[in-house]
């Protein structure tokens, strides 16, 4: 039983994990001023945090259409899978949802399969992973489905802004209330609530601070980590990641760690230098 695994591009997963484990990556759009780019096509990661930074205005992001996912159904496989970002946070899961129906209007050879990860980056990348393995492994798609929901609901995932000049233009909080906390030097930690929506966890002040929480949040749910696999996601900010994969290493025993770059579509909200932490 062939099953085509589709994500994302919002799943900041590394190159190599997406060859080796054969994900198909549909892009979401990127737009600065007029011009629009497909994320992770048309620029690398380099080049998009060097457009930001000389950006005066915030880039626009929006989902795939229907017509992006659909392209990529055709072949072989019985089953296609479609794990996409939060759709609390994107309608990237309701145009999959779109292109299941346009597709299934016209075809019966195969059955798609469409899950919302609750999550996004690194939190969204490792249940894409997780997924992955699964398949690689020939679980079947009954299992894999009803596995699915449990893996879903089991990632922990924080992520801690360097600036908030970035949510600030793109409206997620009042501008004087980002002013304030500049001044301030508050760095906030974000969480998910648990049904895909973020979720203020923590305001710390100091830099350093907010730092340290964010490696002690990690171990603070009695999870067994050493089964565990954490992902690191950065943008912009390689040095900071191997600081915290350090902490990390010092502090805990995962299963694996693994840093990967925050691509454009989450990026154009982080900003430089934030990172976001995830592990399942």
């Amino acid at each position: 039983m062939n099953i085509k695994l589709i994500t994302d591009s919002c799943a900041d997963l590394p190159e190599e994990i997406l060859e080796k484990y054969n994900i198909t990556v549909v892009p979401l759009e990127v737009r600065f001023s007029d011009k629009t780019y497909l994320d992770g096509v048309d620029f690398d990661n380099d080049q998009f945090y060097n457009m930001l930074k000389n950006s005066k205005e915030l880039p626009k992001t929006s989902s795939p259409s229907p017509q992006q996912f659909i392209k990529e159904f055709y072949g072989p496989d019985e089953h296609i899978l479609i794990i996409t970002i939060s759709a609390g946070l994107s309608s990237t899961y309701n145009s999959a949802i779109l292109a299941k129906k346009i597709y299934e209007l016209g075809n019966n050879d195969k059955k798609i399969h469409v899950l919302d990860s609750l999550s996004a980056s690194v939190g969204q990348g490792l249940v894409v992973l997780k997924l992955a393995k699964m398949i690689q492994a020939g679980t079947q798609i009954n299992e894999l489905l009803e596995y699915s929901q449990k893996i879903i609901k089991d990632v922990n995932f924080f992520f801690m802004l360097d600036t908030l000049e970035n949510i600030v233009k793109g409206g997620r909080i009042g501008k004087v209330a980002g002013q304030v906390a500049s001044l301030l030097s508050i760095k906030i930690i974000m969480t998910s609530d648990g049904n895909g929506v973020v979720d203020l966890a923590e305001k710390i002040r100091g830099s350093k601070k907010a730092f340290n929480r964010l490696v002690d949040i990690v171990g603070e749910n009695n999870l067994n980590l050493e089964d565990r696999i954490i992902a690191i996601g950065h943008a912009n900010c390689y040095d900071k990641a191997l600081e915290y994969k350090k902490r990390i290493e010092e502090k805990y025993k995962f299963k694996d760690i693994i840093i990967s770059t925050i691509g454009s579509t989450i990026g154009s909200y982080s900003g430089e230098g934030g990172l976001i932490v995830a592990h399942l």
